[in-house]
């Protein structure tokens, strides 16, 4: 069984760093041929060095490769096209580190069930400054307590895809949603729509850097904006597009009417002192929000580069 284990990167070195140390620790599964690589999305390459100074610690090849076509989608698809031949792909992230059974993990659950992909719960750690409501809540992450299939898609944050499945389908990732985000979202639910199984396990843990200017409300609020109205883009990609708009926008208006409701209802209960409460109604409204978006025919760039960027 030849697994390839992919992590993209974009000027985020220290992280990459942590990574790379967490990696070099795995324990591998057995009866597999392991390899990893780092795609590097900085036109700049600055990735190279942290991935050259690790590769005399890993017990199996580590690989660097540029991908100068900006946006995640398209680091996503690079990853597709060196697996290669391999039975098996694995995604993290550069600002994650993986528990030395991660990997071992992913692949025992693939082996027991012959799932397309299997996903792992991903931890979430915060910096000194987060509210601890944020931090008790771990919002950022996903949490996964038992071994069991699950019929929504999933994150390539941390993820085992069966390559066979994928070259079968013939599925990329989408290079419209480079810049947007949800590319992962729509690749896992084409699995879910063409009858692929997807499941999870418990035991394949992540963990995930969240930087302090995440560690915010306002940026939750504006994450779940961006997903709502790429949820609703998903959700019409089967419709023409102004059928797609109005599905999206009745959708999205009754979110938003629903949620300010109960929004309103759990600040007069917890006297506006129960922050995640309230955040967790405000969640509704949010993706409303982006579903309106989306019928009005606008767009949000969560991972737009500014202008000169690599």
């Amino acid at each position: 069984m030849q697994i390839l284990v992919a992590a993209s990167t974009y000027r985020r070195n220290d992280m990459l760093d942590g990574l790379l140390k967490s990696l070099s620790a795995l324990t591998l599964p057995e009866n597999a041929d392991v390899r990893f690589v780092i795609i590097d999305n900085d036109g700049a390459g600055n990735a190279r060095p942290v991935v050259e100074k690790w590769q005399p610690a890993f017990s199996a090849p580590l690989s660097y490769e540029l991908e100068e076509e900006p946006g995640v989608t398209h680091v996503r698809n690079r990853a597709l096209k060196l697996a290669g031949e391999a039975d098996l792909l694995a995604f993290i992230d550069d600002d994650e580190f993986a528990h030395p059974q991660w990997l071992a993990a992913l692949v025992r659950r693939y082996r027991e069930t012959g799932a397309a992909s299997v996903f792992g719960p991903v931890q979430s750690v915060y910096p000194q400054s987060a509210p601890q409501w944020m931090k008790d809540w771990g919002v950022h992450g996903t949490q996964i307590m038992q071994d069991r299939d699950q019929t929504k898609p999933g994150a390539t944050c941390n993820c085992l895809i069966d390559m066979t499945v994928v070259r079968r389908e013939g599925l990329l990732f989408d290079p419209r949603m480079s810049l947007t985000g949800a590319e992962d979202t729509l690749f896992f639910t084409q699995l879910l729509d063409r009858g692929h199984r997807l499941t999870q396990a418990k035991d394949a843990l992540v963990y995930e850097h969240v930087p302090e200017d995440r560690a915010r409300a306002n940026w939750l609020l504006r994450r779940w904006y961006r997903t709502g109205l790429t949820d609703a883009m998903i959700a019409g990609r089967h419709m023409k597009p102004g059928m797609a708009r109005v599905k999206g926008g009745v959708n999205g208006v009754a979110r938003v009417v629903a949620g300010s409701f109960l929004t309103t209802l759990t600040v007069l209960a917890t006297l506006g002192q129960n922050r995640r409460a309230i955040l967790a109604r405000a969640y509704t409204v949010s993706r409303g929000l982006g579903m309106i978006s989306f019928a009005l025919g606008k767009s949000y760039e969560e991972y737009g580069r500014k202008k000169g960027s690599a």
